[in-house]
């Protein structure tokens, strides 16, 4: 049993800390290239339009992928919710596998066995 729970928590440690360390470097990735692209749009955008609407232009690309980025994350947090619901109702599954073969379960057959008895002796009397 508290091996069960070392293990858990040690992959979800694990786990965790993947996600962080590719995040990490992912973010970076993106932040250099985005300001690199961003620099590049702005300079082209300038020559082909306005200032007023190269800004609106480039605000409304940032906040298409602000918004694209909220939705990926909302589903991935979905995601876990609905694997770690499973995961519960598997485990809860499994305990109760385990106790009705268990000790438990043989405990409560004996006591069924004694309430019969026991019923059994009112019932002549």
């Amino acid at each position: 049993m508290f091996d069960q729970l070392t293990d858990k928590v040690a992959d979800k440690a694990a786990h965790t800390a993947q996600t962080a360390a590719l995040g990490l470097g992912a973010s970076l990735c993106l932040v250099v290239g985005c300001a690199f692209l961003t620099g590049a749009l702005w300079l082209y955008l300038l020559t082909v339009t306005t200032t007023l609407v190269a800004c609106v232009i480039m605000g409304a690309i940032f906040t298409g992928v602000g918004l694209v980025m909220i939705t990926l994350m909302s589903a991935r947090s979905r995601n876990r919710k609905h694997q770690k619901r499973e995961e519960f109702l598997r485990y809860q599954a499994q305990q109760k596998a385990s106790v009705s073969n268990g000790l438990e379960g043989v405990a409560g057959v004996i006591a069924a066995f004694i309430n019969g008895l026991n019923a059994g002796k009112k019932a002549r009397f």
